[in-house]
């Protein structure tokens, strides 16, 4: 079969399961952000960026894990889309991030009756509630916590680009089949010889979303002979010319803003918002990626308005998310975000003119921010 041939029954396949009421992607949350950022694709590269402390893992854990795992789990009856998770943390440890889903399960699965943070639910300086573990204990938490362990691998004793690249493929030619093509080389006489090359790769399950996951790309080690820079380059090589192009991977890179857009000259030109030419130690992973998201906290800038949201109320609890790079859409969207850190939680807020204040208000109070 040529490749074009191929390619056409791809579209109508995907064609006839939009017919038939199934999906091409795992949507996104933000609803009115969807024509922005539609959610998670096959074979998609993002990279989500802020400042120091931003959220951006908090972000990454709410949008593209845990938000679409718990999409995946209630959806098993209805549709065939599965995902996978390879998680490389780089400053946090795999009970770390389990004890985030737990916070944030609690929270969602009770609709915010219990809100606890992941260092409260470790009883760091008083016991928690008996309640509280009791519920972790019922089985549609237990079933959910089996999914989620089923779904997300956190891959840590392999942290430099080669390492990583391995660990990926390895789980691919596990779970997939690789065909080769024969092409005519030369070899180092100027001898034409067959060789055997990569043809196309296919998933066990091609519904199966693949996620590579890095926080944060800054620390990866580096390769020999290599200074970061570089081997964030070849990292980023490795994620989009190898991972996604050829396995159909979608890597989620957290990336840190460079410290010098967090200066007071930065702050005089207003250039304040993540920006790719703000990208810290490379720039690469922008040329390379899909989709660049940047995570704006205007409280921490100080500033009292920004985009007709009073951030004098909301304080830290409001981030923007803007569409910095869409190579398959516009770029410039905003999306703002009511942000709680304790059960890494966003939540889409409403026009500033629509917006019930009484709801947040009552939100900031459990937040410890206004008096009752």
């Amino acid at each position: 079969m040529n490749r074009r041939t191929r390619i056409l029954n791809r579209l109508k396949l995907r064609q006839q399961r939009i017919l038939d009421g199934k999906v091409n992607c795992i949507p996104s949350k933000y609803v009115r952000f969807r024509n922005d950022f539609i959610g998670i694709e096959q074979e998609c590269y993002y990279t989500i960026t802020s400042f120091t402390k931003g959220a951006k893992t908090q972000f990454a854990s709410d949008t593209f894990i845990f938000e679409p795992l718990m999409y995946c789990y209630h959806n098993r009856g209805k549709n065939d889309v599965k995902l996978k998770v390879i998680y490389f943390p780089l400053e946090e440890t795999e009970d770390r991030i389990t004890e985030r889903f737990m916070s944030w399960l609690l929270y969602k699965h009770t609709k915010g009756k219990i809100r606890i943070s992941p260092r409260d639910l470790r009883s760091t300086t008083s016991a928690v509630p008996q309640e509280v573990l009791d519920l972790l204990e019922t089985p549609e938490i237990q079933d959910i916590l089996d999914y989620f362990e089923e779904c997300v691998i956190i891959a840590d004793e392999a942290a430099n680009p080669t390492g990583i690249y391995k660990y990926c493929v390895r789980y691919a030619e596990e779970h997939g089949t690789t065909y080769y093509k024969e092409a005519v080389r030369k070899d180092e006489f100027g001898n034409e010889i067959k060789v055997e090359v990569f043809d196309r790769y296919e998933q066990d399950n091609p519904y199966e979303y693949r996620l590579v996951v890095i926080d944060t790309i800054n620390l990866i080690d580096t390769e020999r002979g290599m200074d970061t820079k570089q081997s964030m380059d070849k990292l980023s090589e490795y994620l989009a010319k190898y991972l996604r192009n050829r396995y159909h991977y979608s890597p989620v890179v957290i990336q840190q803003q460079a410290f010098a857009q967090e200066s007071n000259e930065a702050f005089k030109l207003g250039r304040m918002r993540p920006s790719v030419a703000g990208l810290g130690d490379s720039k690469y992973t922008s040329r390379d990626s899909n989709v660049v998201l940047g995570l704006y906290s205007p409280f921490r800038f100080g500033q009292d308005n920004c985009e007709g949201y009073d951030i004098r109320k909301l304080r830290d609890n409001f981030r923007l998310l803007e569409v910095i790079v869409n190579r398959d859409g516009e770029m410039g969207g905003l999306c703002p975000l009511f942000f709680d850190g304790a059960v890494c939680s966003f939540t889409e807020l409403p026009h500033p003119k629509l917006l019930s204040w009484q709801r947040y208000i009552n939100m900031l109070r459990a937040l410890e921010w206004l008096p009752l």
